[in-house]
């Protein structure tokens, strides 16, 4: 067995137990290997999909604009799901610059097809951007109404309610239409960046305009 087929062996395995964290060193050596060493092993766009998938659920921007500017134009647009994959980045910086609704992002994701392979990534992708945006929520909001709750995460106010009651201990009084959310729990000291005081600011904004203008 060659080492490219080792390391697609192990980023199975990783996928199907659900280690998303251990894929990108995995898929980092398996390109390097398949572009310098083993050339033509296996099809480069079955390295750049997942790999692009993976620093998306990472979100690491940085890193997936770095991996994008290293393949071939003639791969982007033979592979509907990377051009998917780099059209979603897109659409991440646009929101990371501007905060605006993922309406754009959920409705990319949800219309694309998948195969197999991607199908538990970009599902780990979707839940990875929806929590991104309600600890944004719940940093900026000690109460909001479930319609703007609902509009950011791109649900409908019920299954809105019903999820962030069940999943993320919110509480939600169904008489005033108000939802309570719990702050997220800190995992690090580090004081906050002045990129995220930007996005928060940019939410505290777009949703006190929202109620003005309701």
């Amino acid at each position: 067995m060659t080492t490219a087929h080792r390391l697609i062996e192990q980023a199975d395995v990783c996928i199907k137990a659900g280690r998303y964290q251990d894929l990108i060193p995995l898929y980092e050596q398996l390109e390097f290997q398949v572009s310098a060493i083993e050339i033509e092993a296996v099809p480069m766009n079955t390295i750049y999909e997942p790999l692009l998938a993976s620093y998306l659920v990472a979100y690491d921007l940085y890193s997936a604009r770095s991996l994008v500017s290293r393949i071939p134009e003639v791969t982007k647009t033979e592979s509907s799901q990377l051009a998917v994959l780099i059209q979603v980045l897109e659409l991440l910086r646009q929101w990371e610059r501007q905060n605006g609704n993922l309406k754009d992002i959920y409705t990319l994701l949800h219309q694309s097809r998948w195969n197999s392979a991607l199908a538990p990534l970009i599902a780990v992708l979707q839940d990875s951007i929806q929590n991104r945006e309600l600890d944004l929520l719940a940093k900026a909001y000690t109460s909001l109404p479930i319609q703007l709750a609902a509009s950011r995460i791109w649900l409908n106010e019920d299954t809105a309610a019903e999820q962030l009651v069940a999943t993320r201990g919110w509480r939600y009084d169904a008489s005033t239409g108000l939802l309570y959310p719990k702050a997220p729990e800190v995992t690090t000291n580090r004081p906050i960046g002045l990129q995220e005081f930007g996005q928060l600011a940019d939410v505290v904004a777009h949703l006190e305009f929202k109620q003005e203008a309701s």
